[in-house]
């Protein structure tokens, strides 16, 4: 069925097309049963938008963290390295006995994601100690993706592996005291043998004092500092998650201790505990010569047909809604019901790299720091709960939708945008922090045949 307008409110209204919809769906407002039977629908394919370089992220205080070398051929080279400091096994003092001899040390990083090429690539990852501390004053402050963290040259560990970080479990050797030694299934992990004479120097021929906090304990051993071998690195290489949770991630120590002439083996882990701030990822970007690198910085009013979503730090997309004024004219009241952001990814770019699993929107506000839309703010009356503003990746319709109807409704009654944005990080709490991010999304623009469209349901209430 046609929706009949007047010639004039046509062409005022250029930007817009319309449907009629048999069957209303009124989220965002409270309508009556007659007002949502006629509800109706206006698609506004006139958006600008721009990509924007990311800020800075803090890469510590958190459960996950990236290490790999990738070389995208969109998006250009992305390398993660990773500081990190032990602890004390339970957080508290030790002393090796004077008999102790170090059999060997292994770091342990549970594998928890992975993105880029599983098949062709051999990873050889480094081990180098740290020459500083992540401790301040007793404290451990937040730590940003542009730091560089400063490490002795000697390598002290190193590993070959693939990225088979679908194995469910390895078996490795249980080690128990005073009883026989058995086998045991663990999460799939990388494990890095450490050098056994420097960590029996560092460790075991430590004296109590140092042994007897964790701020002693790291002012004596700063940590370790990790990264891929990028002249090893063959194919374009990936990027790994590690699960550096405390008691997750771990340097064990396996080694023999003599009492009355009985030799027994024992085992001592020290924890990396990630989700206390004790590691932080650096994090390296160059998109040189892409594709991306040729649309940062350009001026929103300058539209292209696709855009370059990515996490770690990456990019993010401003958008404006220049013609949102116009939805006004299409009647005397007009009430939004429901108003959908539709955001296609491209075809063909969801392979051999898939798109992001979720997007975020956020807005600005008039000190520029980001903010939750309405729909999906905790103390917004609108707000319909956890998930409801959508971002989800539908693969089905190769798209992301945001049900984004309070904050046009906010657009309608004039409330100044100091920015809209799509991104990959959840800035949920002002926390900037998505470095667990792996992947990247090419996404319609303002133009062609995927362009981004705000999808508005709407009622005339005469």
């Amino acid at each position: 069925m046609t929706i009949k307008k007047a010639s004039l409110l046509t062409l005022l209204i250029s930007s817009f097309i319309f449907y009629s919809c048999k069957k209303a769906t009124t989220i965002g407002l409270d309508l009556d049963a007659d007002a949502a039977l006629n509800s109706l629908v206006a698609y506004d394919s006139t958006l600008f938008t721009q990509l924007v370089k990311e800020d800075s992220i803090s890469t510590n205080y958190q459960n996950l963290n990236p290490l790999g070398f990738f070389t995208d051929p969109v998006f250009g080279k992305t390398e993660a390295n990773i500081a990190a400091a032990l602890t004390l096994p339970g957080n508290t003092g030790l002393t090796f006995d004077k008999s102790a001899v170090l059999d060997s040390a292994i770091l342990v990083l549970p594998f928890a994601g992975f993105y880029g090429d599983s098949l062709n690539t051999t990873y050889k990852v480094q081990v180098q100690q740290l020459s500083e501390n992540l401790y301040e004053d007793g404290n451990v402050p937040l730590y940003y993706n542009t730091k560089k963290w400063s490490h002795n040259s000697n390598i002290i560990g190193s590993a070959s592996f693939k990225a088979n970080i679908k194995d469910s479990s390895i078996t490795i050797q249980n080690i128990r005291v005073g009883k026989p030694d058995t086998l045991k299934r663990v999460p799939a992990q990388l494990r890095i043998k450490l050098n056994v004479a420097t960590m029996s120097n560092l460790f075991l021929k430590a004296d109590s004092a140092t042994l007897s906090t964790n701020n002693r304990f790291n002012d004596y051993f700063k940590g370790l500092y990790l990264t891929i071998d990028k002249a090893a690195t063959s194919n374009n290489g990936g990027l790994f998650l590690f699960n550096t949770t405390t008691n997750a991630a771990t340097v064990d120590f396996f080694y023999k201790e003599t009492k009355n002439t009985k030799i027994d083996t024992l085992q001592k882990s020290f924890p990396l505990a990630g989700n206390q701030g004790l590691v932080a990822s650096e994090i390296k970007w160059d998109y040189t010569g892409t594709a991306v690198a040729s649309q940062i910085g350009k001026p929103i009013t300058e539209q292209y047909e696709q855009l370059y979503i990515k996490g770690f730090s990456g990019t993010k997309v401003k958008i404006t809604f220049p013609n949102i004024k116009n939805l006004k004219l299409l009647g005397t009241q007009v009430l939004v019901n429901r108003a959908q952001l539709i955001i296609k990814v491209i075809e063909g770019t969801q392979t051999p790299y898939t798109p992001l699993p979720l997007l975020k929107a956020y807005k600005l506000d008039i000190a520029n720091r980001p903010q939750l839309l309405p729909d999906e703010n905790p103390n917004d009356p609108r707000n319909l709960g956890p998930g409801y503003i959508g971002g989800l990746f539908n693969k089905n319709n190769n798209e992301y939708v945001f049900n984004i109807t309070g904050y046009i409704q906010d657009l309608l009654k004039n409330k100044t945008d100091y920015g809209t944005y799509i991104t990959a990080i959840n800035y949920a709490n002002n926390q900037r922090s998505n470095a667990s991010t792996l992947k990247r999304a090419i996404v319609g623009g303002g133009s062609g045949n995927y362009k981004m469209k705000l999808k508005v349901f709407y009622t005339n209430q005469k």
